[in-house]
């Protein structure tokens, strides 16, 4: 049975990566290569966040990843409006939500 890294030990691991970037000699590759990283960093951090808070939320972030890859099932829709509403999105319009505000400005949908 294999052990599998966690998000923090990839974050880390992809840290170094950018260090290490700075050893390649062609410029426009070093570049190309620190974009890659940072961009693989930035979503890295991003999912970690969002796991962290549909934990916090109560919810068990890869039940609704099983909900969302079957989207005709029962709980898809459910697991939607989590996913969105734990991103900062308006499930209805898609908007960025205000984190000020308990609707959406654009179409005045509520959110909790």
């Amino acid at each position: 049975m294999s052990e599998s890294a966690s998000v923090d030990e990839f974050i880390r691991h992809m840290q170094a990566e950018l260090e290490s970037c700075e050893d390649i000699v062609d410029k426009v590759e070093r570049q190309k290569r620190q974009w890659q990283i940072e961009s693989s960093l930035l979503l890295a951090m991003d999912f970690s966040k969002k796991f962290k808070e549909l934990s916090n939320l109560g919810q068990n972030p890869m039940k609704i990843i099983e909900a969302l890859q079957v989207p005709d099932g029962e709980n898809a829709n459910a697991a939607k409006l989590i996913m969105a509403i734990a991103g900062g999105v308006c499930p209805t319009c898609g908007t960025q939500l205000e984190s000020d505000l308990n609707f959406c400005s654009s179409c005045g949908n509520y959110a909790e």
